[in-house]
Order: C-alpha cells, then structure tokens, then sequence
C-alpha cells in the first residue's frame, strides 16, 4: 500500500470513528434528555405516581377488602356498618373526596363510620378511605392519622398504605418519615408496590442531591425486580445520576 492510499485509509477511519463518535453521543444526549424530563418537576412525579398508587389502592383496597369484609358480615352491627359505608364508597369512586368524607343528613361519611362502627370490618375499611380522602384533599396530618389507624395483614394492601403514609410526610416535608415508611413498602418485597417506592426513594435521594444514594437504589431495584416498568427504565436512570453534577 502506497504513502497516499495510507493516508486516505487513515482519514476514512478517522472520519468513520468521528461519525461513531458523534452518533453515540447524540444517543447519550437523547436518551439523557429523556431522563431530564421525567426528573424536572418533582411534582408532576409526585402527581404522576399517585396516580398509579391510587389506582392500585383502589383495586385492591376499594374492591378486594371491600369484598372480604361484606362477605363475612353476620351479625347486625356488621350490616349496619356495611349499608353505612355504601353511600360514602359512592362518592369516593366520583373523586367527591370531601362529601365522601364527611357525609350528609342522607349518609355517614367516612368519618363518622370510623368512629360509629370502629368494631367492624366496614368501620377499619372507612379509615383507609377517609385518609385516603383527606390526602387527595391535602389534609396530610389526617391523612396520616387515618391510614395509620387501619390495619391488614395483606401483603398488597398493608405495603400500598405504609408508602401512602409516605407519601404524606413527604407532601408535609418530613422526608425523615416519608423515607421510613417508604422502606416499610420496600420491605413487603411485593412485587407490584415494592419497585414503585424504590423508585419513589431514588428520587427522593436525588431531590435531596444525594446522587449515590439515588443511583444504589436503581441498582438495588433493576437487580431485584428487573421485570417491573420500574426496573425496565433502571440503566438510564443509573447513569443520569451517576452523570448529573
């Protein structure tokens, strides 16, 4: 090979790994700007995943419990409670959030059946409803001493109400207890809630500027749930975090 075909190979691969080069970095870019996005308002994350939350709470909470507990009604109190909490779940389903909670002079709201019937099924039920009444109506305090007053031994349900309890000491800027009870969710190891608030978490490292922490627990959720929508997302979050001064 001649001086001048060397040189002309030379410029080729050159402009070749220029051309690869530049590719890969307008991958990066884009696939960098993907991850901007989602991460530019904390809010509209908090909004768009309680959302998703909502949803799974109500699919499990509204209906399952709500399922399990009527089907066990005997004795009287029990039915009483059952008619009173019926109105109030109508409402709740219309995002009536307010008249749900507090009834009228035609039904009990939430409230009241909480405090009525405290002995029964419906009675533990309306306390999930009313804290989840008061979040969507930003009255986190209550909210929280609602949730916390129900109890489940579902490993879907208990894990769903430990991260809405974070969720609203993370409204209330308590990140301390939102970081709590969202390692409570975590704990569940539950397959559907458990990758939800580690992902929650890592955001929550990474408003606070703790990028390390925030890309371990992408680790920790693409190694252990690498199936969910969270997991799937996980390398692009890692390096936006690992990148991100």
């Amino acid at each position: 090979m001649s001086d001048k075909d060397l040189e002309r190979a030379q410029a080729q691969e050159a402009k070749e790994r220029e051309q690869l080069e530049q590719q890969q970095a307008a991958e990066f870019s884009e696939s960098m700007d993907k991850v901007e996005n989602a991460l530019t308002s904390s809010e509209a994350f908090i909004e768009n995943n309680k959302n998703m939350l909502l949803m799974i709470l109500g699919a499990v909470v509204v209906v399952v419990l709500a399922l399990i507990f009527f089907l066990k009604s005997h004795n009287e109190t029990k039915k009483e409670a059952n008619d009173a909490i019926f109105k109030a779940q109508s409402w709740f389903e219309r995002d009536s959030f307010q008249l749900a909670l507090d009834g009228n002079d035609d039904f009990e709201g939430f409230i009241d059946v909480a405090k009525n019937y405290s002995s029964t099924p419906a009675g533990n039920l309306a306390c999930a409803y009313a804290g989840l009444c008061c979040k969507n109506l930003g009255k986190n305090d209550d909210a929280i001493e609602y949730l916390k007053k129900f109890s489940a031994d579902d490993n879907l349900v208990s894990p769903a109400m430990y991260g809405a309890i974070g969720d609203c000491y993370f409204d209330a800027n308590d990140v301390k207890q939102a970081e709590s009870y969202y390692n409570k969710a975590i704990d569940s190891k539950n397959d559907l809630i458990a990758p939800i608030y580690m992902f929650r978490l890592a955001m929550v490292h990474f408003k606070n500027g703790e990028n390390a922490k925030a890309a371990a627990m992408m680790e920790k959720l693409k190694e252990n749930f690498p199936r969910s929508t969270e997991g799937r997302d996980a390398d692009r979050y890692i390096e936006y975090f690992q990148n991100k001064k």
